[in-house]
């Protein structure tokens, strides 16, 4: 198991074995005295094993167990000659309780040479042999070497083993369950980044592919122009440039298509040939779009519903398409009142898909709605900055859907929001599979 990364709390291996033996010192005060003077059993034995496992998960040797056996005698020491008792007779006592922490450590090390293998089950066994030896070796001290009380306490000695070595497991397990969660949710939050960022760049790759066809034609009208002039023999300077057009094109578009492949390369990934549910597709949309939000510090409401959690296997472009009319309608209200509500609804209705996103924005004015699925056009201005949005979403969407044989509709009305409905054939999104 690995433990916290105590790098990052800029501890380094000695100051992380003085505070292994500061802690157990302090939690050694919590205790009960039995058998012998100088015998204790306290909650310091729960928390030792812990520290052991969690903090010095890299260590090999007991130099822990040395540091901590110097701490905890100074301690018990100076509070005895604090009471009263004098430093030698302090010392007698208490020595055999700091001889104790060392030779748990020792133990350990022989017992579990790589740390970051104890699991919940091999610390209890393992913590269960070192507390009882090292008890044992610490009764026989604190005694004076007087071995008749082992065989008397033996059995007492082993229940006390059994029961702090089992309460370190418990919380070892806790410890590890919660890490485990943290891990859990820091992975599917990375994940989720992931696919979203390859939704965009392959929403991107639509786009490289659509600019390829452009440009061949524009290499082809350039190319007849050459021809054309080329039969003029008083045009040789444009016949020229007409040439040197088509070339540049055709070098224009190789480039393009190279940076289309290596995009596709690195975006290709395991999911590709893989069904998500519409339920996961719908989840993803919403964390990214309350972290899009959050960020912005926007008082605007997702709220989005399904019926029928069919399998989508075209889920990055059907992600591309929700994704960029949701982003359009968070950023039409943004740019109006700045609060307000998107609404998205995603139903199965024969052998279509249906995908509607709503939201109570601004609407769209009839001179807009007719420009909307043109590249280059956009409603989003700052007046302030004079930044203007690259309008490509739209358009984006207009690809996709007719990609997959679909089409797309737009209804709005200046000051009354907007509401883009989507019709997607069922076969196309599920590849065949329902």
């Amino acid at each position: 198991m690995k433990g916290v990364n105590w790098r990052q709390l800029r501890l380094n291996a000695w100051q992380r074995r003085i505070f292994v033996g500061l802690a157990v010192a302090v939690t050694s005060q919590l205790y009960l005295s039995l058998w012998a003077e100088g015998f204790r059993v306290s909650t310091a034995s729960v928390v030792y094993p812990l520290l052991l496992v969690i903090m010095m998960r890299d260590s090999h040797r007991p130099d822990t167990g040395v540091v901590t056996c110097l701490c905890v005698i100074a301690v018990r020491v100076m509070l005895s000659v604090a009471r009263g008792t004098e430093l030698a007779a302090a010392l007698l006592i208490e020595y055999p309780g700091g001889i104790y922490y060392l030779c748990y450590d020792a133990l350990l090390c022989l017992q579990l040479p790589d740390r970051r293998t104890a699991v919940p089950v091999t610390l209890w066994r393992t913590a269960f042999v070192c507390d009882l030896l090292s008890n044992l070796l610490n009764l026989a001290l604190s005694s004076r070497m007087d071995l008749h009380p082992l065989g008397k306490e033996l059995v007492p000695l082993m229940g006390v083993a059994m029961g702090r070595s089992l309460a370190a497991a418990v919380i070892l397990y806790g410890f590890w369950h919660y890490r485990q969660l943290l891990m859990k949710e820091e992975h599917e939050q990375r994940y989720r980044q992931l696919y979203l960022m390859t939704a965009e760049l392959k929403t991107e790759l639509y786009f490289l592919k659509k600019d390829s066809e452009d440009m061949e034609a524009v290499m082809a009208n350039a190319y007849r122009l050459y021809e054309r002039l080329n039969s003029q023999q008083d045009q040789e300077e444009l016949t020229a440039l007409a040439l040197s057009i088509a070339r540049d094109v055709h070098e224009v578009k190789k480039d393009n298509l190279r940076i289309a492949r290596g995009i596709e390369a690195e975006v290709a990934g395991d999911y590709d040939g893989e069904n998500i549910s519409l339920s996961d597709l719908l989840n993803i949309l919403e964390v990214s779009t309350w972290q899009m939000l959050s960020s912005q510090r926007a008082d605007i409401r997702l709220e989005c519903h399904h019926q029928g959690d069919v399998p989508i296997r075209t889920h990055y472009r059907v992600l591309s398409i929700l994704k960029n009319l949701v982003t359009n309608a968070v950023e039409a209200i943004m740019s109006d009142k700045g609060r307000g509500l998107v609404q998205v609804d995603c139903t199965v209705e024969g052998d279509e898909l249906l995908l509607q996103v709503k939201d109570n924005g601004p609407g769209i004015s009839e001179r807009a709605e007719k420009m909307l699925f043109q590249v280059g056009y956009s409603t989003k201005f700052d007046p302030e900055t004079g930044n203007i949005n690259r309008g490509v979403g739209l358009p984006a969407v207009q690809y996709i859907v007719e990609e997959l044989g679909g089409r797309i509709q737009v209804q709005s009305k200046s000051g009354q929001g907007a509401c883009f409905r989507v019709a997607l054939p069922l076969s196309a999104v599920t590849g065949g599979s329902q």
